[in-house]
């Protein structure tokens, strides 16, 4: 049988100890998460929140996942198409990190 040098050995426990350090690091659990209306305040907040609430009243729903997700979907008539508004949030920063829409902007009520 053949031996595993120290250096072999030394070379993966510090490989093993930087895994679990950086997962450690980068998966902390959240210090304080927000409330919905306060997820729903940063998505309306952003550039593209406050284009979409000028002409629309519509309410929100927070899916809690890997981020939050901030859904604001309005439909004006049966088969017209949807207007999408949607925000991603990272819970550990509360900073946007993406976002999916597809609305008109110059809808009129």
């Amino acid at each position: 049988m053949a031996r595993i040098s120290r250096r072999a050995q030394l070379v993966a426990f510090g490989g093993l100890v930087l895994v679990f350090a950086s997962a450690f690091v980068l998966l902390r659990p959240q210090v304080g998460t927000l409330t919905d209306d306060q997820y729903v305040a940063i998505a309306k907040n952003t550039d593209s929140g406050r284009l979409y609430f000028k002409t629309r009243d519509v309410p929100c729903r927070v899916i809690r996942v890997w981020n939050i997700q901030v859904s604001c979907d309005y439909t004006s008539a049966y088969g017209v198409q949807t207007d999408k508004f949607r925000i991603y949030i990272d819970p550990r920063t509360n900073q946007v990190v993406g976002s999916d829409m597809s609305f008109d902007d110059q809808m009129i009520r």
